[in-house]
């Protein structure tokens, strides 16, 4: 390092980002209300601002700004090789110990093949680049709240109800977002890649 050259933050060089599909506004807020009516008074430490309900298609971590125009190119690329298809809200779900978990979720219904097919087709297009797969199975899911903190399990009743969220919604796209800590929502679409039409 020759010392002439400006210090630059961490934050302003890179941003973190991650590929997902966006639930529509309606579907946001009808996840809200069952958070609001039915899960609220668990104790979790971190709720989702339901304005930032997605589901993960893959986690990039940090990309230099200088990067991303490539990383967008590799990722119209695989969407151009998918037609639309569709998403329903499905059942209620955890991740961790049994009664203590560390996120609580809900699933995905219908076209999960698809989606599953759109979730490798980023993979294989962003390997290349560095970007690494993720070492577990894909498992799509609509994250709700984070680290449960309650003395008490959680209720096993809260998971056997067949409470379905709306209609589904048409996946026309996908999106990639940047993270942005402390703001609220805190993630912000920086690109739409549209499916094929």
């Amino acid at each position: 390092m020759n010392g002439s050259k400006p210090i630059v933050s961490h934050t302003a060089q890179t941003q973190r980002l991650f590929t997902a599909v966006a639930l529509p506004s309606e579907h946001k807020e009808e996840l809200w209300r069952w958070v609001e009516q039915d899960v609220n008074e668990l104790s979790f430490r971190k709720w989702t601002d339901f304005r930032d309900y997605h589901v993960t298609l893959q986690f990039m971590g940090d990309v230099a700004n200088k990067d991303i125009p490539e990383l967008e190119q590799a990722l119209f690329q695989a969407a151009a090789a998918h037609p639309p298809f569709t998403l329903g809200i499905g059942e209620p779900g955890t991740f961790g110990r049994d009664g203590f978990p560390r996120v609580l979720w809900r699933g995905v219904t219908g076209q999960k093949d698809c989606l599953n097919q759109l979730q490798q087709s980023i993979v294989q297009a962003t390997e290349p680049l560095g970007f690494k797969p993720e070492g577990r199975p894909y498992r799509p899911h609509i994250t709700v709240a984070r680290s449960y903190t309650g003395q008490e399990p959680v209720p096993a009743s809260m998971f056997q109800s067949n409470d379905r969220i709306g209609e589904s919604w048409e996946v026309g796209e996908f999106v990639l977002y940047a993270t942005r800590m402390g703001q609220k929502p805190m993630y912000q679409i920086i690109q739409t890649i549209p499916l094929l039409r």
